[in-house]
């Protein structure tokens, strides 16, 4: 059904001639919270964390055990994390890249359009967080385990990788970035030479 859509989109004109995609961006994710377990990975979250861990830092896993306390979108596999130090200044500029390209317009005024072509949910990174549902404009975070930043460690801090949620579309693969981008990852040559082109 998507692959028809974006045949009839071509044959009909449906996407101006700037706009690198053939689909039109996609919603805004909405706030979906972790109801089922799963046990196997979804195809989009491990796509994404591929092609992120592919500009640097590393793959730091999907999954959480369904015995785990607390809810979480790690264990309807619809997170990951990517491994980062906020420390770092290489980290940071990977980290900084990847939230300036994700949260801008695209070339038509979609806002926050390639946050919205993956089906990012929310974002959680050195102590902020930005959610789709406010236009994914930074805020404070504190993690509800911790009384102050000061007695928070830096993994509940997210100070030592960035924490992606997705929607279960982006998760699955079904919005505009999944359906429309290469089968293949770009090697890391590729991923430097184009940081966070699509």
């Amino acid at each position: 059904m998507v692959l028809l859509t974006v045949a009839l989109l071509v044959c009909l004109g449906g996407a101006p001639a700037t706009s690198k995609y053939v689909m039109p961006v996609d919603s805004y994710a909405t706030w979906k919270p972790q109801k089922t377990c799963v046990t196997k990975d979804r195809p989009g979250t491990v796509a994404l964390a591929q092609w992120l861990s592919a500009r640097g830092g590393a793959y730091g896993g999907t999954l959480r055990s369904c015995k785990s306390g607390g809810s979480s979108e790690h264990k309807d596999g619809r997170a990951f994390d990517w491994t980062l130090d906020a420390t770092s200044l290489d980290d940071q500029a990977t980290a900084e890249a990847f939230i300036t390209e994700a949260f801008a317009d695209d070339e038509i005024g979609d806002t926050d359009a390639l946050a919205r072509r993956m089906g990012i949910m929310y974002v959680i990174w050195n102590d902020r967080i930005y959610s789709a549902w406010y236009g994914f404009e930074p805020r404070p975070y504190l993690n509800s385990g911790c009384r102050s930043r000061k007695t928070c460690s830096k993994t509940l801090r997210h100070r030592d990788h960035m924490h992606i949620s997705l929607s279960m579309d982006g998760a699955e693969g079904r919005t505009s970035w999944y359906v429309e981008r290469p089968a293949t990852a770009p090697t890391a040559r590729q991923a430097a030479a184009v940081p966070f082109a699509d």
